[in-house]
């Protein structure tokens, strides 16, 4: 419950402070765009379906397990 607790008045200290300034409001209307999905992300993440940076390692393994050419050169990167 306290990690919650630190979350919250987080959330509270970083997003709601600066959403309450009028220049910032045309970058947090649309909750549907940012919040949302970051929710369910941390749902994921927090119940284990999911890791933190799981695409990113996804890509890199992508990028590791790529083709090599004849020559040598790695045909995903460019380099010998």
């Amino acid at each position: 419950m306290y990690s919650f607790w630190i979350h919250l008045v987080a959330f509270f200290q970083v997003v709601v402070m600066n959403c309450i300034q009028p220049v910032n409001w045309k970058y947090c209307y649309r909750v549907d765009q940012w919040l949302i999905p970051d929710l369910v992300e941390g749902y994921e993440i927090w119940s284990g379906k999911t890791h933190p940076y799981q695409n990113e390692k996804d890509y890199l393994n992508e990028i590791n397990s790529g083709s090599t050419s004849s020559d040598g050169i790695d045909d995903s990167i460019g380099v010998r």
